[in-house]
């Protein structure tokens, strides 16, 4: 058997160690830099010859090959004339217990030739050197009275089954094969190969029925190409799975069980009707609240809109303007009528709310002589309800922040459309936009905070306002969530 180091050339031999070892006891080659050098049959490439070695029965050789400067890159081959032979295969069951627990959680192993326990010793009341025998009153998952002849049941506790060969230290491997009953007959799988040990899961061997498990020593050559199976040499361990047993429970275990749910059943209904009540109770009691700050809120806003309407008839009749100031006062006498009739009511149709909007602009157009639209949807029935004069803060500030000082350059937009199950309300001017943040405006404020507590008492329909300012003018979106 010669060895050869083909990525090893003159250039870099310098950069490599390597030596051969028979037997993993006798070194028959130190660690030496090669310095035999060959070339390949074509005269095209040269590589390390690392010497020849004869072969002898029992006799395994190993090189190991390594670069001074990287340790990481190294190798080694093992040439193996060691006598193949039939493994020594034992197997054993693996299990938890319920009544042990171990610290880490891992199971516990029997061996599957272990025999059924049917007895038990105990010590003589004290007596701890003397014990005698007597019949087991525990019962585990093992079955076997001979054995020849392998049985346990499938149990909960069994978890896998564990085959190992034993008294080895050989270089090949073995392929386990699994012969295992199924509807149709009797099937062999491949469950892969092994240097000497393989758990099958209980998914592969659960079904009750006969089993074999079979190791079949084979032969690897460089590669990874099988040389030889060694069916003559194979070894098998034939077990029978048994259905679990069934267990059932005393007559007054069962009745002990049953009283008992049915008593915590009652205690955790009466709890569970408590807390509810007493949870229905606080809501019922939060939403009051809210109401109450609510109709507040709606309280303020009345008199902040009517103080902002007083003070365009003051500017009217500081102008002289008699005519228009009369107009004005005539409209607002109909507006504030509309809005004390309605002061009871959270909700009004969007007709009446659109109708309270033209009768504001028309007031204001007599003061600044601004333009306006008021538009709603052909698809929205206008009866409708949306929360009252919703808008009307929003649209005073259009006018009084935005578009006063345009006169008749002046826009205000206001439009109500569908969005699916949604209704939004847009309010759109022309303007320079508010002085500062709008929150600071009394109007902007109280609307937020209505639209904060409207959304804590209604959870499923609730109210997105966002004000939005641009260099062409303001836009008020306010979206009804899930109003239609």
């Amino acid at each position: 058997m010669e060895f050869a180091a083909l990525d090893i050339t003159p250039l870099n031999a310098g950069d490599f160690r390597y030596h051969v070892v028979e037997n993993e006891k006798k070194e028959l080659v130190s660690w030496t830099k090669p310095n035999v050098f060959r070339k390949t049959a074509d005269g095209k490439s040269v590589y390390a010859y690392l010497g020849k070695f004869d072969y002898a029965p029992r006799r395994v050789l190993k090189i190991e090959v390594y670069n001074i400067n990287n340790y990481g890159y190294s190798d080694a081959a093992y040439i193996d004339w060691r006598k193949v032979q039939a493994p020594d295969l034992k197997g054993h069951v693996q299990y938890f217990s319920s009544q042990i627990r171990t610290a880490d959680g891992s199971l516990f192993a029997k061996d599957l030739t272990a025999l059924q326990q049917t007895e038990e010793f105990y010590y003589k009341k004290g007596d701890r050197k003397n014990f005698s025998f007597r019949p087991t009153t525990v019962k585990d998952f093992i079955e076997t009275t001979d054995r020849n002849d392998i049985r346990f049941r499938a149990d909960d506790s069994v978890k896998t089954l564990v085959f190992q060969a034993f008294d080895r230290n050989y270089s090949y491997n073995y392929r386990v094969l699994l012969t295992r009953p199924t509807e149709n007959g009797n099937e062999t799988i491949k469950m892969g190969e092994t240097n000497n040990r393989i758990e099958i899961i209980k998914d592969v061997w659960q079904r009750p029925g006969k089993y074999k498990v079979t190791f079949v020593p084979w032969l690897v050559k460089h590669g990874g190409r099988p040389v030889h199976v060694f069916d003559s040499l194979a070894t098998s361990i034939t077990f029978t799975v048994l259905p679990p047993e069934k267990k059932y429970m005393p007559v007054k275990t069962v009745v002990a069980i049953i009283l008992t749910l049915i008593t915590a059943a009652v205690i955790n209904f009466t709890l569970f009707r408590n807390r509810h009540k007493r949870k229905l109770e606080k809501e019922a009691q939060n939403r009051h609240i809210a109401t109450l700050q609510l109709q507040s809120v709606r309280v303020q806003l009345n008199p902040h809109f009517i103080f902002n309407a007083l003070a365009g008839i003051q500017n009217l009749i500081n102008k002289n303007a008699i005519e228009d100031a009369n107009k004005y006062l005539s409209r607002l006498a109909r507006l504030t009528r509309n809005v004390l009739d309605g002061a009871q009511k959270e909700l009004i149709s969007i007709e009446k709310e659109t109708d309270l909007l033209d009768d504001y602009l028309q007031m204001e157009q007599t003061r600044f002589g601004f333009n306006y639209s008021i538009n709603v949807d052909e698809q929205i029935d206008q009866q409708i309800e949306i929360p009252a004069m919703l808008l009307q803060p929003f649209v005073e500030n259009a006018v009084k922040h935005g578009i006063s000082a345009l006169k008749e350059s002046g826009r205000v937009d206001v439009s109500i459309t569908q969005n699916n199950t949604d209704i939004v309300l847009k309010v759109a001017d022309n303007g320079s936009g508010f002085k500062g943040e709008p929150e600071n405006g009394k109007g902007i404020k109280l609307c937020r905070e209505r639209i904060a507590l409207f959304n804590a008492i209604h959870k499923n329909t609730f109210i997105l306002l966002n004000i939005e300012q641009t260099n062409t003018g303001t836009v008020i979106t306010i979206e009804l969530k899930n109003w239609l």
